[in-house]
């Protein structure tokens, strides 16, 4: 492979390198460079990828791409580009040689909700036997089967812990789908891979948009430019799909309504949501379609269940999918990994609610399906987040639930005695709550504490195996957990 062969639609300002130059590896991290490495040198908001480029040329880079006009000398054969982050999506999809081409990408971004909204729609694509593939948060799924990337990429062991993965991976499962004969593919775009240009070398066809709730704003800053990042999807997209219930869905539906279809629980959109009934059994509505009403059902419960089922529909609508199949889709999804999902028999629920909304949401959700039972909520807020919703998280639980328990949740570099603080802060003080920071000790007191009468709910870690503490990342499940402590078979 030639520098000219992976350099289309790059902007590139000016170059001190042939374009026949030999290619072999692309690499953003010098750790990774080998031989005939192209070295991306990306600015991060921790290290400066151009504090690298000689140890990445001693180790065998041949070409370096780097938006620092600054570090272009006669020493380095550059490649100044406007974006070193577009330009890397870009390299990596013509690397595998754009297999996004001749494939159907529907992108779903939102605060909440994302992984749920995939899934429906990928169980939606199953139903119509469209091959298809799903790159969510909780796994990668190619025609049915989950997909093990394990020992395939230098990076593997950040998919599917990140949302979106970075383009080495992601370009990697698109070639993956592409030789699994893939015509749709359903994947979650996070506001970090848009700002970052993950999704560059992806032509993007639908763009559904679920909700926009305060969460990332240690890297987004503030709400406005969290927004703008999200918007980033609808302007890259063909067509797209709009919850105008959310007042941030409603501003993107009056930029973007000439080429969008809106969908809406409470109000009037394109597509609707009519006599919602939501129970412990799941929910029930009727879709609101051009051609009529649809009739569907759910096992999931809760009225976020809805909303994420809705904007499915939506997207399987705008893709030509045939009623019957879209109404089978939704109904045959019965659970998802760590999204509401209930512990074998008991009471207990496991969910990823790590934002003040999910958390909200989750807790009155359990509280409509366990009606005659006190609950009792266990959470912690991440190390190295977003600190802002920390004490907004400890006054939602400690206002919605009978007992509160503030616990870790993957403290990373930050001590968590200051995270714990920072919830409590928010702690409803005359309410009842605990503090335990260990979170295996804390389920084993919430298990122990509980009788007849109390429903419990394990929030914030839902489908991760894993405890992030400093810069090691343990196994850590809370199944197996609730197996040892309940002694179940």
């Amino acid at each position: 492979m030639r520098l000219k062969d992976i350099t289309k639609g790059i902007k590139i300002i000016k170059t001190s390198v042939k374009e026949d130059t030999k290619i072999e590896f692309i690499a953003s991290d010098h750790r990774k460079v080998k031989d005939n490495t192209c070295f991306v040198a990306l600015k991060g908001t921790k290290r400066d990828g151009n504090d690298y480029i000689y140890e990445a040329i001693k180790q065998g880079a041949t070409v370096i791409f780097t938006e620092d006009a600054n570090v272009c000398n006669e020493k380095i054969p550059y490649v100044l580009v406007e974006s070193t982050r577009e330009a890397l999506a870009k390299l990596w999809a013509s690397y595998y040689g754009n297999p996004s081409q001749g494939i159907i990408t529907v992108a779903i971004t939102g605060t909440n909700g994302k992984t749920s909204s995939a899934y429906f729609l990928y169980s939606i694509l199953q139903e119509a036997k469209i091959p298809c593939g799903l790159i969510s948060t909780v796994d990668i799924m190619i025609n049915g089967e989950r997909v093990d990337i394990k020992n395939e990429c230098a990076v593997c062991d950040l998919c599917p812990a990140m949302t979106t993965p970075d383009p080495e991976i992601l370009y990697l499962i698109y070639n993956k789908m592409k030789e699994n004969g893939v015509k749709v593919a359903v994947i979650e775009a996070s506001s970090h891979a848009l700002e970052q240009h993950r999704l560059d070398g992806i032509n993007i066809d639908i763009g559904a948009f679920s909700n926009l709730t305060s969460e990332h704003l240690d890297y987004h800053g503030n709400m406005e430019d969290y927004f703008c990042a999200k918007e980033k999807l609808l302007k890259m997209c063909k067509k797209g799909i709009i919850n105008i219930d959310d007042e941030y869905g409603k501003r993107l539906y009056e930029t973007y309504k000439h080429k969008s279809a809106s969908t809406s629980v409470l109000a009037s959109g394109d597509i609707c949501a009519k006599n919602v009934t939501v129970s412990a059994q799941g929910c029930e509505y009727e879709a609101v379609l051009e051609g009529g009403l649809a009739k569907i059902s759910s096992a999931i419960p809760g009225k976020f269940t809805v909303y994420n089922s809705l904007l499915a529909l939506a997207c399987g609508v705008a893709l030509g999918i045939n009623k019957e199949s879209i109404i089978a889709g939704i109904r045959n999804l019965t659970k998802i990994k760590g999204r509401m999902e209930r512990y074998k028999n008991y009471p207990i629920y496991i969910d990823y609610a790590h934002t003040p909304y999910a958390t909200e949401s989750i807790i009155k959700a359990v509280k409509e399906i366990e009606k005659d039972k006190k609950i009792i909520v266990l959470f912690g807020c991440g190390g190295d987040r977003d600190r802002s919703k920390r004490a907004e998280m400890g006054k939602i639980s400690s206002n919605l639930a009978d007992f509160t328990i503030v616990t870790a949740d993957n403290p990373r570099t930050e001590k968590l005695n200051d995270i714990l603080a920072d919830i409590v802060k928010g702690v409803d003080k005359n309410k009842s709550f605990a503090v335990i920071p260990n979170r295996k000790d804390a389920i084993k007191a919430a298990v122990k504490y509980m009788n007849d009468k109390y429903a419990l709910l394990l929030l914030g870690k839902g489908h991760e195996e894993y405890e992030i503490i400093g810069q090691e990342k343990r196994h850590f499940s809370e199944w197996e957990i609730l197996d040892e402590v309940l002694k179940s078979d």
